[in-house]
């Protein structure tokens, strides 16, 4: 860097046969932003250790050798286009990043959300798998077996929480699910037949749950893969959640248009 920088872009190419050698897919170029340690605040290392769902915003001047950054939690109110965009993807529940042009030169926006929470409500065979299936994407998961219990892990993570309710008991699904929407966690799921699902309407609305809050209800729950054994609705239960937090509609790669690897 410069004297008094405090930041420098740099222009990176990867030859075919570096990237071969590195293991990578293939080669191209990018720019790497170097940055002064001192000018990240510490908040940010703190926050990421803790698992919390955070973004960090760098602002680079003109000459892109001063840079300043801010951390920005999921929960903050946006006070610019950065800090929107900020929580636009630590809503995705997914790691991504950004590049935005403001009134001084460029801003980077770097989101880093919490893992998913998967909130079991009820036990047995499907709860287990579902919760195998969580580990296995690298979420976390808990079970629960009353309201009581799972209201409070959902108000605790609610930056994360994703409730899978398989309980038909209206004295534990109805309070559950009720707090869900209320705190307005990412992902709202409840298992049952066509039947259960009206029951489950019908509570809700008497608790005074709104048809807009009941929209945010997947139930049915999962992805309709044709799923018969536990594991493979696990697989659909994961499923659905995976494209609710990526905000994407399921369907085959072949037919969307568009990158795949957003």
């Amino acid at each position: 860097m410069a004297p008094g920088a405090t930041a420098r872009v740099c222009e990176v190419s990867v030859a075919a046969d570096e990237a071969v050698a590195a293991k990578l897919t293939c080669g191209g170029q990018a720019e790497v932003l170097l940055q002064q340690l001192g000018t990240v605040p510490a908040e940010w290392w703190e926050l990421l250790g803790e698992g919390v769902g955070v973004a960090l915003v760098t602002r680079l001047n003109e000459a892109a050798d001063q840079a300043s950054s801010e951390v920005v939690r999921a929960t903050a109110v946006p006070g610019d286009d950065a800090g929107r965009r900020a929580g636009e993807l630590l809503a995705t529940r997914r790691a991504g990043r950004d590049a935005l042009y403001g009134e001084s030169g460029l801003v980077l926006v770097e989101a880093q959300p919490s893992a998913p929470y998967v909130v079991i409500g009820g036990g047995g065979e499907l709860a287990a798998v579902i919760e195998r299936q969580a580990l296995l994407l690298g979420w976390e998961a808990v079970r629960v077996e009353a309201a009581g219990p799972a209201v409070e892990v959902i108000e605790a993570r609610r930056d994360a929480a994703c409730v899978v309710m398989l309980s038909h008991d209206e004295q534990f699904d109805v309070p559950t699910l009720r707090a869900a929407l209320a705190t307005g966690v990412p992902y709202v799921g409840a298992l049952g037949s066509r039947r259960t699902t009206a029951r489950r309407r019908e509570g809700l609305l008497a608790a005074g749950v709104t048809g807009a809050e009941l929209a945010r209800v997947h139930g049915p729950i999962g992805l309709d893969l044709g799923a018969r054994t536990p594991a493979e609705t696990a697989l659909a239960i994961c499923a659905e959640i995976l494209g609710v937090l990526g905000a994407r509609k399921a369907g085959a790669l072949r037919d969307a248009d568009g990158p795949i690897n957003t």
